[in-house]
């Protein structure tokens, strides 16, 4: 169960890193992400799919990074209610049909599936739908799951893969897809072109791994 436990620790790092990398940029927090790099490093993160992306993100994050200027890139890509905004970063932007509360309806749908997995209904500074939240929830996910493999509850890790999968494959896997290819169309800074390549390769990759290890069936 070690394994089990490193993977669903490494995941749970990474969706919090890339979460992280997709909000206002502070000095405090590109500290941070930094300093966390070096940490989710050591999972040899190599083997797998997205790792040049993240390689390339590392070298963008260990360049001189002005808070100042990415304010203005983020505020250019993702600035909500900005118009001709390129890549709103909310869910509702790219699957609530354009029509009278239907944003509404599916932010209230989407707080609905939080509170089904017990997270409280979500009233952060970003959206419930905002990429960032999405992100933590899978987050918040997949650290339930490593508890559970390191408290010797498999049953529970193997329920908690099961929410993961559908969370990936009725959420991320569907919109961010969308949402990379915006990003990259607007010429981004190199922050953000990285930072949208990593979480693009991340999210496919993570819906081949739920594919790959069968969730849900009797291999698992």
């Amino acid at each position: 169960m070690t394994e089990w436990a490193d993977e669903a620790r490494a995941r749970q790092g990474l969706y919090r890193f890339i979460g992280a990398a997709l909000l206002p940029p502070e000095r405090e927090r590109l500290e941070l992400l930094a300093s966390a790099f070096g940490i989710l490093d050591e999972y040899d993160l190599d083997k797998y799919p997205y790792f040049i992306a993240w390689r390339d993100f590392a070298v963008v994050l260990e360049s001189d990074v002005s808070p100042e200027d990415l304010g203005i890139e983020y505020v250019r890509l993702f600035g909500v209610g900005f118009r001709g905004t390129p890549a709103i970063p909310t869910e509702s932007n790219y699957r609530a049909p354009n029509r009278d509360g239907a944003v509404a309806s599916f932010i209230a749908s989407l707080q609905a599936e939080y509170r089904s997995l017990g997270l409280a209904s979500a009233d952060g500074a970003e959206a419930p739908d905002h990429i960032s939240t999405e992100l933590e929830v899978m987050s918040h996910l997949c650290g339930v799951e490593a508890d559970a493999w390191e408290s010797s509850q498999e049953t529970l890790a193997k329920d908690t893969l099961k929410v993961e999968s559908r969370f990936v494959r009725s959420h991320l896997a569907v919109w961010i897809p969308m949402f990379a290819s915006r990003v990259l169309a607007a010429s981004p800074a190199p922050f953000y072109e990285r930072a949208t390549e990593l979480v693009h390769a991340f999210v496919i990759h993570e819906d081949d791994y739920f594919a790959a290890i069968a969730v849900g069936s009797s291999e698992l």
